[in-house]
Formats: structure tokens, sequence, C-alpha cells
């Protein structure tokens, strides 16, 4: 049986609209910028939250199977980008067992209940993966019903 991985992106520009700059940069101290970038971390803090309560899930880096805290994803260095450090790529599993992956495709093939959670390269949102048609995926498109979500390609590299 095919298993059909769903890649959701959620733009920044749909928790925030009053920023001056093409993307958020964490280093920038404008203050619409600023005040942006806390709702933005705010708005995140209470989704992650809800989704983690509902599904019982933790949160792990892909390749360990010890869970971390949620302020690990909610914070500057995973969701902006800076002009002087740039923006590293991270991926977390939020699911309810740690089980380390050495990529997204070993993910894919036991992905049945959990959320890959991806920051973007240039800062301008997140990417969800997750099985298509899953409990998770009718979640996610529940909660960012009010959203613009983008159908993103799954690629296992």
């Amino acid at each position: 049986m095919f298993i059909k991985i769903i890649g959701l992106g959620l733009d920044y520009s749909n928790i925030c609209k009053d920023y001056n700059t093409v993307y958020l940069d964490r280093d920038n101290d404008d203050p619409e910028t600023t005040a942006c970038m806390r709702k933005v971390l705010k708005w995140f803090d209470t989704f992650l939250s809800e989704l983690l309560e509902s599904f019982e899930y933790k949160i792990y880096r892909m390749n360990q199977d010890t869970p971390v805290d949620l302020k690990e994803i909610v914070k500057k260095r995973f969701f902006f980008y800076s002009l002087e450090k740039e923006i590293i790529a991270q991926t977390f599993i939020l699911q309810k067992q740690g089980i380390a992956y050495s990529s997204l495709g070993d993910w894919s093939q036991d992905s049945e209940d959990s959320l890959v959670i991806q920051n973007d390269d240039e800062g301008e949102g997140v990417y969800f993966y997750c099985r298509e048609n899953s409990k998770i995926h009718h979640w996610l498109i529940a909660k960012m019903s009010d959203c613009s979500l983008d159908e993103v390609p799954f690629e296992e590299a």
C-alpha cells in the first residue's frame, strides 16, 4: 500500500502582516518587525501546545530518541532568518514515542502517528509533513482553516 506524505507550508504573513521587510530578520530591531516576531512566537507556542496536548505527542529531533522542550522550537533561531548568522535548517518530529530516524525517508515509512516540522531556509515560514488524511492532517487543516496554506512536496533527502 502506497502511503502519501502531505506537506503544508505556513507563511508567517498568515499570522502577522506589519513588518517592513521581505522576511522577519531576527537581528532587526525595528519595532514593527520585533512585534511581529513576538506575535509569531506566541502563536506557535499556543498552536504547538494544543497540538502536543491533543495528540499526546512529545518533541524529538529527527536523529534522537530523547524528547526536547517546546522552547527548542519556539525561538527566534528556529523561525527567523538572520543576515549575520543565516538560518540553520532544523527538523523536529512530534510523536508519542522516541524513535530516532536517520533520514526523512526512514520516518516516512513509519509516519503513521507523527508530524514533522521543518523551518524554511529563508525564514519565511514553516513546513508540516504528515500522512495524507491522517488524524493529524485533518487537525492541522481545521486549526489553520483561516490561514493560506501551500501544499509542498515531500522530499525524503
